[in-house]
């Protein structure tokens, strides 16, 4: 019997094979030589019994085998994906590196602008700060010696640049933005008409103000003109037939009427003198 483990059956379904093995078993026993029946018979019974042991032992291994096989392979397969997970996310890793060195060289190349420029910093504040100095007092002239229109918004604009000069606070370059903004400002007003109100010596007057070259004030019955003379700094009441053209003025001002030509005396030598002498000439703007 020790030929039936060498024994290759083939492929077949279970139920076959143990028949085709029953019928082998009981085919050697009638080869063999005569025995008592009875023997020959318990004999093929237990070899019959022995086979399909063998059999069942061989399918259960094969299961096991099979199921070993499928663990097997997944692993196998899920193996695989991270591999090429993996060398994916090295593939990227590279290009990533590739890419974060450039922007590290262009990063050393801005620190090393940044170094120079730090480095010329204190130049740079030791020429701006005089300057600005400079600049804060000529607007303190400019507005002291030009016509007084709205003393008390340009005096209080430039007490804030200088007290802005010394805080420790504020950088260079906003200290120097405030100061450029204060004279955008003061341009401004040389090509500009403004009407507004304004209280002189505890009497309210309605002000009109022609660019940097002209400064007129109104009673507010409208009765009374006055200009602002540079010669003697001080007003002069205009003659009464200037009215017109002064209220005219006003009008144009406050946009209550549609843009055009204004006739007002100018502050000029000549005006001047005619304005003291009261004579009715008066310029064009």
């Amino acid at each position: 019997m020790k030929r039936l483990n060498h024994l290759a059956l083939p492929p077949t379904s279970r139920g076959l094979r143990i028949g085709c093995l029953i019928g082998f078993v009981f085919t050697l026993a009638a080869q063999a030589e005569p025995q008592n029946p009875a023997t020959s018979l318990q004999a093929a019974t237990t070899d019959a019994k022995t086979s399909l042991s063998i059999i069942k032992a061989t399918d259960r291994n094969g299961q096991q085998s099979q199921a070993r096989i499928e663990k097997l392979d997944d692993a196998t397969l899920s193996r695989l994906a991270d591999t090429r997970r993996a060398l994916g996310e090295v593939a990227q890793l590279r290009l990533y590196n590739q890419q974060m060195a450039l922007i590290v060289a262009n990063q050393q190349e801005e620190l090393a602008g940044y170094d120079s420029q730090i480095a010329a910093i204190d130049q740079t504040e030791q020429g701006i700060l005089p300057l600005m100095v400079r600049m804060i007092d000529d607007l303190q002239r400019n507005t002291e010696q030009g016509l007084p229109f709205l003393l008390d918004e340009r005096q209080s604009r430039i007490a804030l640049l200088r007290d802005m000069l010394q805080r420790a606070d504020v950088s260079v370059s906003e200290k120097y933005r405030r100061v450029l903004e204060a004279f955008q400002i003061e341009l401004e007003y040389g090509r500009t008409l403004e009407a507004y109100r304004e209280r002189v010596d505890g009497q309210a007057y309605d002000m009109l103000r022609v660019g940097r070259i002209g400064l007129y004030r109104l009673s507010q019955d409208q009765q009374q003109a006055w200009t602002w003379l540079m010669s003697s700094n001080g007003w002069r009441e205009l003659p009464s037939d200037m009215l017109a053209d002064i209220k005219q003025a006003f009008k144009v001002a406050r946009q209550t009427t549609a843009p055009q030509l204004i006739t007002v005396p100018l502050a000029s030598p000549l005006v001047q003198s005619e304005v003291e002498n009261a004579n009715k000439e008066g310029g064009d703007v």
